[in-house]
């Protein structure tokens, strides 16, 4: 999500330190633009519920 425009920011949630010690290391992790679309390409195909069971799309 930080590599996608300058002003989107994540917001991690964790109740487990070690969740929290991944998710920071995440920001170790650099995408070139064509894996960025790759995994946009993948994630597009899937069929995501969130909120209660409303799907994004």
């Amino acid at each position: 999500m930080l590599g996608k425009k300058p002003w989107i920011i994540p917001i991690p949630g964790s109740r487990k330190p070690e969740r929290l010690r991944e998710n920071l290391g995440a920001a170790d992790v650099t995408l070139s633009p064509e894996e960025i679309a790759r995994v946009d390409e993948l994630t597009d195909r899937l069929d995501l519920m969130v909120f209660g069971g409303n799907a994004i799309r």
